[in-house]
């Protein structure tokens, strides 16, 4: 249709609108119109079919070369049984909710604690060991330096974890990237008995963990990884890979050895009531081994924790042991359990997520809480048999979450938590059938 034509056509239908007039010559413009019109709706939406093939190409390209993309970590299976059910001492309770939140605020992840009279040792993510006594915060000694704040820091600043005191008094401390020190809690000097740049037996010593000091002087000490450092633990947990050992260290001749290897992130660290054995947490495996010292030989003294355990130590009070659990295993709400036999799928998530794969994951079940069936806090005590005796809970983690430690006196519990800003106290006469 010519431009005049259609303009005449536009006027007719302008007429036939108003009903000024009613020919057939104006009808059949109506119709040419019409048929324009439709033609070229036509051509307008022939785009979309090449458009939306074009996209899904692209989007099978994309998921191809993702799963074709190398992952960080090397995968592998690893099983857990079953988790437990939460009944008999480990029935739901919220005896955490009786205690208290000190120096709120201040703290930034106290996983380990040391009591000693008045005052309380602990080390936080700054990289600082801290004194608290009477209310007070006093900063003892930083093995790193500047900068520090952040887990990308973490390497350079230090990060101290496990620590004891000595029979002379000194403070011995394992910081994750830097080895082991001994300090003088008086003026916070301190002296570098072991670095982590020193391989053992030809293996590199990554993540030192928890340590425990025999009669003799002996530190037995951790590192959880051979490959992963502290500020990359979800690819640990990731990983599946048991590179972990229990080493010790001898004051006479300054020589590390090894004494258990292929543990899956070993951890906690503590000496029998006989100081006979070593207790070993291997935390992804949710179980605790029992290293003779004498024979050099291990087994089994508990498997298959409610939790994920992280430090454990002994309380002469009660004759019992204390483990903290970093993480809850539950049926339904155990993300550990449920990634464990699936290598592939983690493999994918590290890609995805990288360091942060595990860590959205869990806190997506973290907050859930009791709709997930799962307590934001449990800590366990075990008898010398290996047997969960009691627990302490806190459902909602209004007051307490994450327990990396569990540290007693005479009627008073301390708890740590590496991800927690204070310190935790609750009375004995709070827990039921104390």
């Amino acid at each position: 249709m010519c431009r005049h034509e259609r303009a005449s056509c536009y006027h007719c239908v302008s007429d036939l609108r108003s009903e000024k007039i009613g020919s057939s010559s104006c009808h059949h413009c109506v119709s040419d119109l019409r048929s324009e019109k439709i033609g070229s709706s036509s051509l307008s939406y022939r785009w979309i079919g090449p458009f939306c093939t074009a996209f899904l190409i692209s989007i099978i390209a994309m998921v191809v070369g993702f799963i074709l993309m190398p992952s960080p970590i090397d995968p592998v299976e690893y099983v857990l049984p079953e988790p437990n059910e939460l009944v008999g001492p480990l029935e739901p309770n919220d005896v955490l909710k009786h205690a208290e939140r000190l120096y709120s605020g201040k703290l930034n992840g106290p996983e380990s604690i040391v009591l000693d009279g008045d005052y309380i040792y602990v080390g936080t993510a700054d990289g600082w060991v801290n004194v608290l006594h009477k209310g007070e915060v006093r900063k003892l000694v930083r093995f790193g330096q500047e900068p520090c704040g952040g887990m990308e820091n973490e390497q350079i600043c230090g990060r101290p974890l496990g620590m004891r005191m000595e029979e002379h008094g000194f403070l011995i401390v394992a910081d994750a990237y830097l080895g082991l020190f001994q300090v003088n809690v008086v003026t916070g000097d301190y002296i570098q008995l072991f670095s982590s740049s020193t391989s053992v037996n030809g293996k590199p010593v990554r993540f030192l963990n928890d340590l425990d000091i025999g009669p003799d002087g002996k530190i037995y000490f951790t590192h959880s990884s051979a490959k992963w450092n502290r500020n990359e633990f979800p690819m640990l947990f990731m990983e599946g890979v048991p590179n972990g050992r229990l080493l010790v260290y001898d004051p006479k001749t300054e020589v590390v050895s090894e004494l258990m290897d292929k543990l899956l992130f070993a951890n906690g660290v503590q000496l029998t009531r006989d100081k006979s054995a070593v207790l070993v947490v291997e935390t992804l495996k949710a179980r605790v081994w029992r290293y003779d010292i004498k024979s050099g030989k291990a087994s089994i003294w508990t498997e298959n924790l409610s939790g994920l355990p992280d430090n454990i130590r002994y309380s002469k009070p009660s004759g019992t042991y204390f483990i903290g659990m970093a993480r809850v295993r539950q049926k339904g709400a155990a993300l550990i359990d449920a990634l464990s036999s699936k290598p592939w799928l983690r493999g994918q998530l590290a890609k995805l997520f990288g360091s942060n794969s595990i860590m959205f994951f869990e806190k997506m079940l973290f907050w859930c809480g009791p709709l997930c069936g799962s307590p934001k806090a449990l800590a366990v005590e075990l008898n010398e048999n290996g047997t969960v005796i009691r627990s302490m809970q806190d459902q909602t983690g209004e007051v307490i979450h994450r327990v990396s430690e569990v540290e007693s006196s005479s009627g008073v519990f301390y708890f740590g938590s590496f991800d927690g800003n204070y310190l935790g106290r609750l009375y004995k006469k709070h827990i039921p059938g104390s």
